[in-house]
């Protein structure tokens, strides 16, 4: 839907408003967070915009098939970051070698796509 639709912003917007109908039914049948749970929940809302803020402007560099991969690719190493540098999280180098491993194979993706690079 994103790559075929000329406005990037109406498109990644309507795939992130089609999740709010489904949202609202599994509410329904789940318990509400705890209120404790709700700064953590406006955090991640507020994170995930600015990824998704990037991305759509991400895309007036270049393709889709460019350009999300990186994003995807980069995500978990910074997840794995901030987890190490602010919350104490330990991982072994094995862990941390599978994770960039992972990663860099889905950033090259990106990287070596055969779509060109708008200027």
């Amino acid at each position: 839907m994103v790559k075929n639709f000329d406005d990037k912003v109406i498109s990644v917007s309507a795939i992130a408003f089609g999740h709010v109908p489904m949202a609202i039914v599994v509410m329904l049948f789940l318990p509400l967070p705890t209120l404790e749970s709700v700064p953590y929940i406006i955090l991640s809302a507020i994170i995930h915009q600015g990824y998704q803020y990037n991305l759509i402007s991400a895309y007036k560099f270049g393709d889709l098939t460019r350009v999300y991969p990186i994003a995807r690719g980069t995500g978990p190493i910074i997840a794995t970051l901030i987890s190490i540098t602010f919350l104490g999280i330990l991982i072994s180098k094995f862990q941390i070698l599978s994770i960039v491993l992972i990663c860099f194979g889905i950033i090259i993706l990106g990287l070596f796509s055969k779509s060109p690079i708008k200027k």
